[in-house]
């Protein structure tokens, strides 16, 4: 019996932040902050980590996709 893996769909959000690639400036709330990386929380939720020369944080891709610029 040979049973096979079913496929997962990649999240709509990790999709979402193919454009923003590491290294990429963007403007988020207002401030300017460059992407270290993109990552997946603990719960499976897409993320980026953003720094600037004054902080560094990570940020769910839903709350970053709401009120990005580039």
């Amino acid at each position: 019996m040979k049973t096979s893996m079913e496929k997962i769909d990649p999240q709509g959000d990790h999709e979402a932040l193919k454009k923003f690639e590491p290294g990429c400036s963007v403007v988020f709330r207002g401030k300017s902050y460059k992407i270290q990386r993109r990552t997946t929380l603990a719960s499976g939720e897409a993320a980026v980590v953003l720094q600037n020369d004054h902080e560094q944080f990570v940020i769910s891709a839903v709350r970053f996709l709401a009120d990005v610029r580039t």
